[in-house]
Protein backbone atom coordinates (compact mmCIF):
# COMPACT_ATOMS: atom_id res chain seq x y z
CA UNK A 1 0.00 0.00 0.00
CA UNK A 2 2.39 2.07 0.82
CA UNK A 3 4.74 1.62 -2.09
CA UNK A 4 1.90 1.93 -4.16
CA UNK A 5 0.71 5.39 -3.07
CA UNK A 6 4.53 6.22 -2.95
CA UNK A 7 4.92 6.18 -6.96
CA UNK A 8 1.15 7.56 -6.77
CA UNK A 9 2.42 10.95 -5.28
CA UNK A 10 5.16 10.78 -7.43
CA UNK A 11 3.12 10.75 -10.70
CA UNK A 12 1.02 13.53 -9.34
CA UNK A 13 4.17 15.45 -8.98
CA UNK A 14 5.91 14.55 -12.17
CA UNK A 15 2.25 15.57 -14.26
CA UNK A 16 3.16 19.30 -13.70
CA UNK A 17 5.63 19.63 -16.13
CA UNK A 18 4.09 17.13 -18.19
CA UNK A 19 1.25 19.46 -18.06
CA UNK A 20 3.11 22.36 -19.10
CA UNK A 21 4.49 20.69 -22.49
CA UNK A 22 1.02 19.92 -23.54
CA UNK A 23 0.25 24.09 -23.01
CA UNK A 24 3.37 24.88 -25.08
CA UNK A 25 2.39 21.95 -27.76
CA UNK A 26 -1.44 22.39 -27.49
CA UNK A 27 -1.79 20.91 -30.62
CA UNK A 28 0.34 18.04 -30.85
CA UNK A 29 -1.77 15.20 -30.91
CA UNK A 30 0.41 12.45 -29.22
CA UNK A 31 1.15 15.25 -26.55
CA UNK A 32 -2.26 16.06 -25.89
CA UNK A 33 -3.49 12.28 -25.64
CA UNK A 34 -0.65 10.86 -22.84
CA UNK A 35 -1.71 13.37 -20.59
CA UNK A 36 -5.68 11.78 -21.31
CA UNK A 37 -3.96 8.87 -20.15
CA UNK A 38 -2.03 10.58 -17.59
CA UNK A 39 -5.54 12.45 -16.67
CA UNK A 40 -7.29 9.04 -16.86
CA UNK A 41 -4.59 7.54 -14.19
CA UNK A 42 -4.05 10.37 -11.94
CA UNK A 43 -8.43 10.43 -11.73
CA UNK A 44 -8.69 6.51 -11.09
CA UNK A 45 -6.22 6.35 -8.53
CA UNK A 46 -6.79 9.60 -6.37
CA UNK A 47 -10.48 8.05 -6.47
CA UNK A 48 -9.44 4.81 -4.79
CA UNK A 49 -6.73 6.47 -2.44
CA UNK A 50 -9.23 9.58 -1.33
CA UNK A 51 -12.32 6.48 -0.45
CA UNK A 52 -9.34 4.43 1.47
CA UNK A 53 -8.44 7.13 3.38
CA UNK A 54 -11.69 8.51 4.25
CA UNK A 55 -13.12 5.24 5.00
CA UNK A 56 -9.29 5.09 7.42
CA UNK A 57 -10.10 8.74 8.72
CA UNK A 58 -13.89 7.45 9.79
CA UNK A 59 -12.50 4.21 11.19
CA UNK A 60 -10.44 6.39 13.32
CA UNK A 61 -12.53 9.03 14.66
CA UNK A 62 -15.59 6.47 14.72
CA UNK A 63 -17.47 7.90 11.97
CA UNK A 64 -19.99 6.73 9.96
CA UNK A 65 -18.85 6.70 6.10
CA UNK A 66 -22.70 8.15 5.14
CA UNK A 67 -20.69 11.53 7.31
CA UNK A 68 -17.79 11.44 5.57
CA UNK A 69 -19.10 10.97 2.00
CA UNK A 70 -21.56 14.31 3.27
CA UNK A 71 -18.81 16.23 4.04
CA UNK A 72 -14.73 15.56 3.35
CA UNK A 73 -15.51 13.56 0.17
CA UNK A 74 -17.88 15.88 -1.11
CA UNK A 75 -15.61 18.74 -0.42
CA UNK A 76 -12.89 17.29 -2.53
CA UNK A 77 -14.84 16.23 -5.39
CA UNK A 78 -16.51 19.68 -5.69
CA UNK A 79 -13.32 21.77 -5.59
CA UNK A 80 -13.61 21.82 -9.65
CA UNK A 81 -16.94 23.31 -9.27
CA UNK A 82 -16.02 25.99 -6.34
CA UNK A 83 -12.94 27.29 -8.73
CA UNK A 84 -14.52 26.88 -12.04
CA UNK A 85 -17.64 29.33 -10.74
CA UNK A 86 -16.02 31.54 -8.26
CA UNK A 87 -13.36 32.82 -11.54
CA UNK A 88 -16.02 32.28 -13.54
CA UNK A 89 -18.17 35.21 -11.40
CA UNK A 90 -15.20 37.35 -10.57
CA UNK A 91 -15.19 37.62 -14.39
CA UNK A 92 -18.30 38.39 -14.93
CA UNK A 93 -19.61 35.06 -16.34
CA UNK A 94 -22.85 34.59 -15.02
CA UNK A 95 -23.93 31.58 -17.42
CA UNK A 96 -21.18 29.64 -16.57
CA UNK A 97 -21.23 30.08 -12.10
CA UNK A 98 -24.76 29.49 -12.76
CA UNK A 99 -24.82 26.59 -15.41
CA UNK A 100 -21.22 24.89 -13.38
CA UNK A 101 -23.30 24.61 -10.22
CA UNK A 102 -26.91 23.28 -11.59
CA UNK A 103 -25.18 21.35 -14.52
CA UNK A 104 -22.85 19.55 -12.30
CA UNK A 105 -25.44 19.07 -9.77
CA UNK A 106 -27.98 17.37 -12.50
CA UNK A 107 -25.36 15.27 -14.01
CA UNK A 108 -24.19 14.20 -10.30
CA UNK A 109 -27.49 12.72 -9.71
CA UNK A 110 -28.64 11.55 -13.64
CA UNK A 111 -25.05 10.22 -14.56
CA UNK A 112 -23.23 9.57 -12.18
CA UNK A 113 -25.87 8.55 -9.50
CA UNK A 114 -26.87 6.81 -12.30
CA UNK A 115 -24.66 4.89 -13.94
CA UNK A 116 -23.10 3.90 -9.84
CA UNK A 117 -26.96 2.37 -9.13
CA UNK A 118 -26.71 0.29 -12.56
CA UNK A 119 -23.68 -0.94 -11.71
CA UNK A 120 -24.49 -2.28 -8.48
CA UNK A 121 -27.58 -1.49 -5.84
CA UNK A 122 -26.70 0.89 -3.41
CA UNK A 123 -28.23 0.00 -0.24
CA UNK A 124 -29.55 3.54 1.22
CA UNK A 125 -29.21 3.99 5.08
CA UNK A 126 -32.47 6.12 6.83
CA UNK A 127 -30.08 9.16 7.67
CA UNK A 128 -29.50 9.35 3.45
CA UNK A 129 -33.59 9.84 3.51
CA UNK A 130 -33.11 13.27 5.65
CA UNK A 131 -30.11 14.69 3.88
CA UNK A 132 -32.35 14.19 0.46
CA UNK A 133 -35.17 16.06 1.94
CA UNK A 134 -32.42 19.06 2.64
CA UNK A 135 -30.82 18.60 -0.66
CA UNK A 136 -34.78 18.86 -1.83
CA UNK A 137 -35.61 21.89 -0.06
CA UNK A 138 -32.01 23.70 -0.97
CA UNK A 139 -32.54 23.06 -4.19
CA UNK A 140 -36.46 24.62 -4.08
CA UNK A 141 -34.71 27.49 -2.36
CA UNK A 142 -32.69 28.08 -5.36
CA UNK A 143 -35.10 27.73 -8.13
CA UNK A 144 -37.69 30.04 -6.00
CA UNK A 145 -34.65 33.20 -5.68
CA UNK A 146 -33.79 32.53 -9.56
CA UNK A 147 -37.07 32.46 -10.48
CA UNK A 148 -38.74 35.75 -8.09
CA UNK A 149 -35.46 37.44 -8.52
CA UNK A 150 -33.64 36.34 -12.16
CA UNK A 151 -30.30 37.19 -10.37
CA UNK A 152 -28.44 35.82 -7.58
CA UNK A 153 -27.23 38.60 -4.86
CA UNK A 154 -24.57 38.73 -1.77
CA UNK A 155 -26.91 38.79 0.66
CA UNK A 156 -28.70 35.33 -1.06
CA UNK A 157 -25.04 34.11 -1.40
CA UNK A 158 -24.20 35.01 2.51
CA UNK A 159 -27.90 33.25 3.45
CA UNK A 160 -26.72 30.29 1.75
CA UNK A 161 -23.24 30.36 3.39
CA UNK A 162 -25.96 30.37 6.46
CA UNK A 163 -27.68 27.63 5.96
CA UNK A 164 -24.80 25.53 4.87
CA UNK A 165 -23.02 26.05 8.30
CA UNK A 166 -26.23 25.15 10.04
CA UNK A 167 -26.50 21.89 8.34
CA UNK A 168 -22.88 21.17 8.97
CA UNK A 169 -23.67 21.66 12.32
CA UNK A 170 -26.45 19.47 12.48
CA UNK A 171 -24.41 16.59 11.16
CA UNK A 172 -22.19 16.52 13.71
CA UNK A 173 -25.01 16.21 15.90
CA UNK A 174 -26.81 12.95 15.19
CA UNK A 175 -23.65 11.24 13.71
CA UNK A 176 -24.50 7.50 12.49
CA UNK A 177 -23.10 5.02 14.26
CA UNK A 178 -22.34 2.45 11.73
CA UNK A 179 -18.01 1.91 11.35
CA UNK A 180 -15.65 0.06 9.12
CA UNK A 181 -13.54 -2.35 9.84
CA UNK A 182 -10.18 -0.63 7.80
CA UNK A 183 -6.73 -1.85 8.44
CA UNK A 184 -4.37 1.32 7.68
CA UNK A 185 -2.41 3.52 10.08
CA UNK A 186 -3.96 7.03 10.54
CA UNK A 187 -1.20 8.63 8.95
CA UNK A 188 -1.50 6.93 5.94
CA UNK A 189 -4.93 7.34 6.13
CA UNK A 190 -4.77 11.06 5.93
CA UNK A 191 -1.61 11.24 3.45
CA UNK A 192 -3.89 9.04 1.24
CA UNK A 193 -7.22 10.94 1.91
CA UNK A 194 -5.11 14.39 0.81
CA UNK A 195 -3.03 13.15 -1.92
CA UNK A 196 -6.65 11.29 -3.22
CA UNK A 197 -8.36 14.67 -3.34
CA UNK A 198 -5.61 16.33 -4.96
CA UNK A 199 -4.99 13.41 -7.35
CA UNK A 200 -8.53 13.33 -8.43
CA UNK A 201 -9.02 17.39 -8.51
CA UNK A 202 -5.87 17.59 -11.01
CA UNK A 203 -6.49 14.25 -13.26
CA UNK A 204 -9.66 15.70 -13.64
CA UNK A 205 -8.37 19.53 -15.07
CA UNK A 206 -5.70 17.56 -16.63
CA UNK A 207 -8.52 15.21 -18.27
CA UNK A 208 -10.83 18.20 -19.33
CA UNK A 209 -7.59 20.42 -21.35
CA UNK A 210 -6.09 17.85 -22.92
CA UNK A 211 -9.57 16.25 -23.97
CA UNK A 212 -10.73 19.28 -25.38
CA UNK A 213 -7.65 19.93 -27.13
CA UNK A 214 -7.97 16.32 -28.97
CA UNK A 215 -11.45 17.98 -30.29
CA UNK A 216 -10.07 20.67 -31.37
CA UNK A 217 -7.35 18.78 -33.46
CA UNK A 218 -9.88 16.73 -34.77
CA UNK A 219 -12.26 18.90 -35.31
CA UNK A 220 -14.93 18.15 -33.29
CA UNK A 221 -17.64 20.82 -33.10
CA UNK A 222 -17.80 23.34 -30.06
CA UNK A 223 -21.16 22.02 -28.26
CA UNK A 224 -20.03 18.63 -28.08
CA UNK A 225 -17.04 19.61 -26.33
CA UNK A 226 -19.13 22.09 -24.20
CA UNK A 227 -21.41 19.56 -23.47
CA UNK A 228 -18.66 16.53 -22.66
CA UNK A 229 -15.25 18.02 -21.95
CA UNK A 230 -16.44 21.36 -19.82
CA UNK A 231 -20.40 20.83 -18.18
CA UNK A 232 -19.45 16.79 -17.72
CA UNK A 233 -15.41 17.81 -16.48
CA UNK A 234 -16.56 18.92 -13.54
CA UNK A 235 -18.56 16.12 -12.63
CA UNK A 236 -15.53 13.88 -12.71
CA UNK A 237 -14.38 13.64 -9.58
CA UNK A 238 -17.75 12.73 -8.44
CA UNK A 239 -18.31 9.84 -11.05
CA UNK A 240 -14.60 8.43 -10.67
CA UNK A 241 -15.17 8.67 -6.67
CA UNK A 242 -18.83 7.11 -6.57
CA UNK A 243 -18.08 4.09 -9.03
CA UNK A 244 -14.96 3.48 -6.79
CA UNK A 245 -16.87 3.11 -3.71
CA UNK A 246 -19.82 1.15 -5.44
CA UNK A 247 -17.16 -1.48 -6.51
CA UNK A 248 -15.58 -1.31 -2.97
CA UNK A 249 -19.59 -1.65 -1.58
CA UNK A 250 -19.12 2.07 0.40
CA UNK A 251 -22.48 2.79 0.13
CA UNK A 252 -22.71 5.20 2.14
CA UNK A 253 -19.74 7.28 0.92
CA UNK A 254 -21.06 6.47 -2.73
CA UNK A 255 -24.63 8.19 -2.19
CA UNK A 256 -24.00 10.88 0.55
CA UNK A 257 -20.67 11.87 -1.58
CA UNK A 258 -23.34 12.84 -4.41
CA UNK A 259 -25.73 14.49 -1.92
CA UNK A 260 -23.14 16.61 0.03
CA UNK A 261 -21.59 17.67 -3.55
CA UNK A 262 -25.19 18.59 -4.55
CA UNK A 263 -25.81 20.81 -1.49
CA UNK A 264 -22.28 21.76 -1.13
CA UNK A 265 -22.44 23.40 -4.85
CA UNK A 266 -25.71 25.21 -4.54
CA UNK A 267 -24.74 26.14 -0.21
CA UNK A 268 -21.09 27.31 -0.78
CA UNK A 269 -20.49 27.41 -4.69
CA UNK A 270 -23.23 29.61 -5.91
CA UNK A 271 -22.70 31.31 -2.35
CA UNK A 272 -19.31 32.68 -2.80
CA UNK A 273 -19.70 33.12 -6.28
CA UNK A 274 -22.71 35.34 -5.59
CA UNK A 275 -21.23 37.35 -2.95
CA UNK A 276 -18.02 37.87 -5.47
CA UNK A 277 -20.19 39.13 -8.24
CA UNK A 278 -24.04 39.23 -8.59
CA UNK A 279 -25.16 36.41 -10.89
CA UNK A 280 -27.89 37.65 -13.55
CA UNK A 281 -29.81 34.70 -15.32
CA UNK A 282 -31.57 34.92 -18.53
CA UNK A 283 -35.37 33.36 -18.80
CA UNK A 284 -34.45 31.09 -21.43
CA UNK A 285 -31.24 29.38 -19.83
CA UNK A 286 -32.93 29.47 -16.96
CA UNK A 287 -36.32 27.17 -17.43
CA UNK A 288 -34.95 23.90 -18.58
CA UNK A 289 -32.29 24.06 -16.20
CA UNK A 290 -34.25 24.87 -13.38
CA UNK A 291 -36.80 21.84 -14.63
CA UNK A 292 -34.33 19.33 -14.99
CA UNK A 293 -32.53 19.91 -11.72
CA UNK A 294 -35.98 19.46 -9.93
CA UNK A 295 -36.87 16.26 -11.68
CA UNK A 296 -33.88 14.48 -11.01
CA UNK A 297 -33.56 16.12 -7.17
CA UNK A 298 -37.04 15.40 -6.51
CA UNK A 299 -36.77 11.83 -7.74
CA UNK A 300 -33.88 11.26 -5.94
CA UNK A 301 -36.00 12.38 -2.89
CA UNK A 302 -38.70 9.75 -3.81
CA UNK A 303 -36.24 7.24 -4.27
CA UNK A 304 -34.92 7.62 -0.58
CA UNK A 305 -37.53 6.05 1.34
CA UNK A 306 -36.74 2.90 -0.67
CA UNK A 307 -34.24 0.86 1.46
CA UNK A 308 -31.66 0.59 -1.94
CA UNK A 309 -31.33 2.07 -5.74
CA UNK A 310 -31.31 -0.71 -7.99
CA UNK A 311 -31.14 -0.77 -11.53
CA UNK A 312 -34.75 0.69 -12.16
CA UNK A 313 -34.00 3.26 -10.75
CA UNK A 314 -30.28 4.23 -11.63
CA UNK A 315 -31.86 4.00 -15.44
CA UNK A 316 -34.15 6.62 -14.76
CA UNK A 317 -31.71 8.60 -14.09
CA UNK A 318 -29.96 8.06 -16.81
CA UNK A 319 -32.74 8.49 -19.59
CA UNK A 320 -33.66 11.59 -18.17
CA UNK A 321 -29.93 13.13 -18.13
CA UNK A 322 -29.73 11.92 -21.34
CA UNK A 323 -33.17 13.91 -22.45
CA UNK A 324 -31.44 16.45 -20.90
CA UNK A 325 -28.43 16.67 -23.06
CA UNK A 326 -30.71 15.99 -26.49
CA UNK A 327 -32.65 19.18 -25.48
CA UNK A 328 -29.75 21.57 -24.95
CA UNK A 329 -28.18 20.49 -27.81
CA UNK A 330 -31.20 21.32 -29.52
CA UNK A 331 -31.36 24.89 -28.44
Amino acid sequence: MKGKLAVYILAIVASYPFYYLMVMNRYSLVILILNFLLGVYLLAAGSDYLVDGASGMATHYRISEHTIGLTLVALATSLPELAVSDIASFYGYSDTAWGNVVGSNIANIGLVLGIAAVIMPLRLSPFIRRDSITLALVTTLLILFALIFGSFFWWMGLVFLIIYGVYINDIRSREEKEFMNEKMSFPVAIISTIFGALGVVWGAYVLVKSAVGISMVLGVPQIVIAITAVAIGTSLPELATTITATLKKKHGIAVGNIIGSNIFNILVVLGTAAIIHPISLSMEDLYLSVISLSVVTYLLTGYAFRKKLGKIEGLSFLLIYTIFIFLVVQI
